[in-house]
């Protein structure tokens, strides 16, 4: 029985000091846990929130998507390392419409130093987006103790992105002209022309209210032409056709100038805007010699017939003419001259002006003239001596258009031996 009570009281002493012990280790522990937990509530009161600066640069705009790069710079002032998690950016239209998911891997910033976090990405849309988006930035930011604590605090950026300021720094379009006379007609003067505009954007532009004229000097529009119309492809060089008519009245021009005007529209992300553009280019006037008759020329053939007279030599001189051109012509100013020629002295022996004549196109005209030549006259032709060295039949005038000032002189000569005379 004895021994049962010192048993007993062997293991009493045993567990009182067990218990002695716990309670100890549980004090330490709990004067830890609040050392820690005031450590922590000391840092975590001093943590200060970093300084976030969000920024995208357009890298390119097209037809069909908007490229940029999203930057996020963050700076910590503290005097230990943050830890950033979890960065997403997203974007949104007015309508709420989702068009931007874009997340960024973070990582760990050192105390007093700065770091920038950027990505790449894409926006794609058809027909027209909203020149408004609002965008948000999400992320966590923390510290960690030791490897074992960690603290971490959430924060949101909303960014409100407009893109009408983009448009200010649009390069305007350049413009050139060429441009022809091809040929003529009973209409008018036939002209064509290439209109070249160079785009160097990276998106396409309209060509809107386009409107072509030639004038002369003093502001009269001679032409009608056709519209223009069509799309300016990105990054290159479009042509746009210029077909029209000239009146006749831009052959008595002194000065030809053409003038092109419209606008180049931009309509992308809900935006629409206009650059004006314009071109002036003088234009030789047409050479109608040139217009008429290019590789051709006018078929001319001089006829005589003379007979014996009382009072001299009564000639009868045809002329024969073709004309060539498409349209008609008008034969004015027409003159008949016959003289003597001795050496390169020239003697008038007798001269008749010839009735005016229009020849169609594609035709044949016939004209006449009768000249009486006095015997006297053709016995003292010669210089120095009675006859000429030969007799020259001289056939002068002017071919023009009806209403152009412009004519294309004609002279043909034929000549004869006098000694057929004798």
């Amino acid at each position: 029985m004895l021994y049962f009570f010192a048993v007993c009281g062997i293991i009493g002493r045993y567990m009182e000091r067990k218990i002695r012990i716990g309670v100890l280790l549980l004090v330490i522990l709990i004067i830890i846990n609040v050392v820690i937990s005031g450590v922590l509530v000391f840092f975590i009161q001093s943590i200060q929130e970093p300084k976030i600066d969000v920024e995208f640069n357009l890298l390119q705009i097209t037809t069909d998507e908007m490229i940029f790069t999203a930057r996020i710079s963050i700076l910590n002032d503290n005097r230990y390392d943050l830890l950033i998690k979890n960065l997403n950016i997203t974007g949104k239209t007015p309508d709420g419409n989702v068009i931007l998911d874009l997340q960024i891997v973070g990582g760990t910033i050192a105390a007093q130093q700065q770091r920038i976090f950027t990505s790449n990405d894409s926006i794609s849309f058809a027909g027209e987006l909203s020149s408004k988006i609002y965008s948000s930035v999400r992320g966590v930011f923390g510290v960690n103790f030791a490897g074992i604590f960690e603290k971490t605090i959430p924060f949101h950026i909303n960014i409100t992105a407009s893109f009408k300021d983009l448009f200010n720094n649009i390069s305007s379009p350049t413009l050139s002209v060429l441009a022809e006379v091809t040929e003529i007609s009973e209409t008018g003067v036939f002209f064509q022309g290439i209109v070249n505009i160079e785009n160097p954007n990276s998106f396409e532009m309209s060509l809107d209210d386009f409107t072509a004229r030639i004038e002369t000097e003093n502001g009269d529009m001679v032409g009608e032409f056709s519209s223009i119309q069509g799309i300016i492809t990105p990054e290159g060089i479009s042509q746009f056709h210029l077909n029209g008519t000239l009146s006749f009245k831009a052959l008595n021009a002194e000065i030809l100038t053409l003038r092109i005007t419209g606008n180049a529209g931009v309509h992308l992300m809900g935006i629409n805007k206009t650059i004006p553009l314009s071109a002036i280019a003088q234009l030789p006037i047409p050479d109608i010699n040139e217009l008429l008759f290019g590789n051709e020329s006018l078929g001319i053939t001089i006829s005589l017939d003379a007979k014996i007279r009382a009072g001299g030599f009564l000639t009868n001189i045809g002329l024969t003419l073709y004309n060539p051109s498409n349209i008609p012509l008008e034969a004015n100013d027409m003159l008949c001259s016959i003289y003597g020629l001795t050496g390169e002295n020239q003697k008038m022996i007798a001269q008749q002006s010839m009735e005016p004549s229009i020849v169609d196109s594609r035709k044949q005209d016939y004209l006449e003239t009768q000249i009486l030549i006095p015997y006297l006259k053709l016995l003292t032709a010669g210089t120095q001596k009675i006859l000429p060295d030969r007799f020259v039949i001289r056939i002068q005038g002017n071919f023009s258009i009806e209403g152009v000032d412009q004519s294309i002189p004609v002279s043909l000569d034929a000549t004869l031996n006098p000694h057929l005379i004798q």
